[in-house]
């Protein structure tokens, strides 16, 4: 049909040329932009799945950056680590050399003096080894040994240059505001409460009890101590250690007691689970520390000059704890359980054997209580005693020699006094297998059957949850204030993952002298060096280990970053597949969208000049 009115062609053509023109727009953007989609009306689906696989590609690229500097940081440890190795050559070195007898004493001090040079610069690498302002070798970081056996630990002194007062091992974070009165304190830890306001007073009661020297020293007085409950080098390592400070005279303060809380939990403070007997030998043991840290300040601390030996104070402090209790001396229970009686004689080869095996000094915790115990004897019998081997007669004998410390005698001149031996020839009687010394280990350990081998309770074979007596306290030494930290030890965990939790855990160790055991380490005599052979020995070990630790972590997160560079590229690639614009395959299109317009363009015109064609008919 031919009408003016309507053209109908010309409304086609202008249809048709409006479709082909949004084509070439959209071809136009997709080849300026480089994207096939622009916007979400483009591909709804595609641009969901591109922008998931935009977020991953970012997040896996940032993880390898993340990795990367974790390389750095493990390197930075590494590189103080292996100072540190060479230190502890040189230190091993020194040792040897020490440990010939042709030196003189005066020798060997000027060898000692390089020998405490480098344990300071131990000490100064790991406090100055940062990275981004992290410490590397945190005080609460993992212990560089991974297996040992159980231990109280040593303490170790510090100069406080703000006030001119001294400090032994602080416990972390027990500084507290003092209160009136005595009262019982809540900190919702049922182990830190328990060894609060329990276990402490109880043990502070059977350790006044069985030594009246100390108690009579104590006096009226009270001692507050600071509890804390937290990590300090993992299971089976240090179980606890007792700080406190002291000016140049008068009494010390700041008293406090640091547990491990990788090593006892709930159930052992109530009595049930399988370290009970280890949790109250360890109360007894540092309680002992604080008791002989308030009333022989001189000779724990060595503030006049004069030290106790790292033996007799571990010593006379497992004589509270109990020599069985951590595994200090189980082959002394493993040959007592084959006796019929404490004069069967049949093990006494092997008695000998093992106390011949360790040295006093070596072994503080172990031949140390040996040594106290002996002493303790031989004390009582002197002063007209029993010689049964008993916790009370040891107790009693101890408490002599204890009488004559807080009068003001020397250790030496004290053990002389009353066991008929000074320090040097009670030690010699462990190298020699002194016939006297057998027969009274082999009583001991006989009579401590089944219990810890402590002085301070009814019987040496009382253990279990009995080793403290709770019926009965003394709160003179009471606990003023209790830090919990459950967290465990420092770790950095190293994000190397676009999704949540994908970490890498990189454990940061402690590196310092004390972690190392080399917090006592001397060589002034051959005895000392000998001991200091082994103790660098296992200093070197256990550097070896962690260095080995942090190489397999490098060696770790270099796979890492490679696997992370190989996700990246191919989920780019298949990225690119849904979002780019195929240049190619595009411009056909563009091409075939341009002949179109023209040919829309050319039908338009000529469907216009129709209105024309249908007046030449009117014509």
């Amino acid at each position: 049909m031919l009408a003016v009115q309507t053209n109908i062609a010309a409304w086609n053509a202008e249809r048709q040329l409006g479709i082909t023109t949004k084509k070439t727009a959209k071809s136009t953007e997709r080849l300026s932009s480089g994207y096939k989609i622009n916007r979400a009306a483009d591909d709804a689906a595609g641009l969901s799945i591109s922008e998931k696989m935009r977020r991953q590609v970012r997040g896996l690229t940032q993880a390898s950056l993340n990795a990367q500097d974790g390389i750095s940081m493990v390197q930075t440890a590494e590189g103080a680590m292996n100072e540190i190795h060479d230190m502890l050559h040189r230190m091993n070195e020194l040792s040897v050399k020490a440990a010939t007898g042709t030196l003189t004493d005066s020798d060997r001090m000027m060898v000692d003096a390089e020998v405490q040079q480098l344990k300071t610069e131990i000490d100064g690498i790991t406090d100055r080894t940062t990275f981004n302002e992290i410490d590397l070798f945190p005080d609460g970081g993992h212990s560089p040994y991974y297996a040992s056996q159980m231990e109280s630990k040593n303490y170790e002194l510090t100069y406080n240059l703000t006030d001119g007062s001294m400090l032994v091992n602080s416990a972390d974070g027990v500084a507290g505001v003092s209160r009136a009165g005595v009262q019982a304190v809540s900190s919702g830890s049922v182990l830190a409460d328990t060894i609060a306001n329990e276990l402490i007073p109880s043990a502070a009661k059977q350790i006044m009890d069985a030594f009246p020297a100390l108690n009579n020293a104590v006096g009226t007085d009270t001692i507050k101590l600071g509890l804390s409950v937290s990590y300090i080098d993992g299971p089976n390592r240090t179980l606890a250690y007792a700080s406190f400070r002291f000016y140049n005279n008068g009494k010390p303060f700041g008293m406090a007691i640091k547990f491990d809380a990788a090593d006892f939990n709930a159930a052992d403070a109530e009595g049930t689970g399988s370290r009970a007997e280890a949790l109250r030998s360890t109360v007894a043991h540092e309680l002992m520390h604080s008791v002989m840290q308030y009333t022989l300040t001189d000779g724990m601390s060595g503030r006049k000059g004069s030290k106790f030996p790292t033996w007799f104070a571990e010593g006379t402090a497992q004589l509270a704890g109990g020599g069985f209790a951590t595994g200090w001396n189980d082959a002394l229970t493993f040959y007592a359980d084959k006796l019929a009686s404490e004069n069967d004689t049949s093990q006494d080869a092997n008695f000998k054997r093992y106390i011949q095996y360790y040295t006093v000094a070596g072994r503080p915790y172990g031949h140390g209580y040996l040594a106290a115990a002996y002493a303790g004897y031989l004390s009582n019998i002197k002063n007209g005693g029993s010689t049964a081997v008993t916790g009370q007669n040891i107790a009693a004998g101890m408490n002599k020699i204890f009488e004559d410390l807080l009068n003001g005698k020397s250790l030496d001149a004290a053990l002389k006094d009353h066991s008929g031996y000074s320090e040097q020839q009670l030690k010699n009687l462990f190298q020699n297998g002194d016939a006297d010394l057998v027969e009274f280990v082999r009583k001991l350990s006989y009579e401590a059957k089944g219990g810890a081998g402590s002085v301070i309770t009814n019987a040496l074979n009382v253990g279990g949850s009995s080793l403290i007596d709770t019926n009965g306290s003394d709160s003179r030494f009471y606990v003023d204030n209790v830090f919990v930290d459950l967290s465990g030890p420092v770790e950095i965990g190293l994000q190397v993952g676009a999704e949540a939790g994908q970490h890498i855990e990189v454990n940061l160790f402690q590196m310092n002298t004390m972690a190392l055991g080399l917090e006592e380490t001397n060589v002034k005599t051959t005895e000392d060096a000998d001991n200091a052979i082994n103790t660098v020995k296992a200093a070197i070990t256990a550097v070896s280990s962690a260095r080995s630790y942090y190489g397999a972590i490098q060696n770790r997160l270099e796979h890492t970053i490679n696997n992370l560079e190989n996700v990246t590229e191919n989920t780019t690639a298949a990225e690119s597949r849904i979002r780019d614009t195929d240049i190619a395959e595009e411009m056909v299109r563009f091409s075939n969208n341009q002949i179109l317009m023209q040919a829309g363009t050319s039908m338009l015109a000529q469907a216009n000049q129709q209105s024309q064609m249908i007046l030449s008919l009117l014509g």
